[in-house]
């Protein structure tokens, strides 16, 4: 194919036959099988409810599952990011963190439960949406 092509213009029809692809299909439609024919006139089976767990029952204490994950950012030294990057790449095998979010994400659930456990008897605070940390000056400044 020419190399100066553009991205999206329709390929070269002698380019495709010259690969092979420009043959119509050697496949054909399978044709329906007697069990498939018979499963499809039958009804749904109904669903079993499955029977409570210990699982199922902590579950319940549990508040609601977290919504789908937000961007933030933040502040922070190259070096400092720098430091983090590779800490993770170089113990990704052995922590098992599939993204570099995952690792921020535990890092910080670890240093706020410390900060609970230290501060407030373990509990969690009341949460604060995204906009209700005062902007500006950073504090001692």
């Amino acid at each position: 194919m020419p190399e100066n092509r553009r991205r999206g213009s329709a390929p070269d029809k002698e380019a495709l036959a010259a690969l092979g692809t420009a043959a119509p299909s050697r496949l054909r439609k399978a044709a329906p099988s007697d069990v498939v024919s018979e499963l499809a006139s039958q009804p749904a089976p109904a669903a079993v409810q499955p029977a409570a767990t210990p699982a199922a029952a902590l579950a319940k204490d549990k508040p609601a599952a977290k919504a789908a994950p937000k961007k933030t950012s933040f502040y922070q030294l190259e070096e400092d990011a720098d430091r983090m990057r590779a800490a993770y790449m170089n113990t990704q095998m052995h922590t098992r963190y599939r993204s570099l979010s995952e690792f921020i994400n535990m890092a910080i659930d670890e240093k706020v439960s410390a900060l609970e456990k230290t501060y407030n008897g373990g509990q969690e605070w009341p949460p604060l949406a995204a906009r209700e940390i005062p902007q500006g000056k950073p504090l001692g400044n």
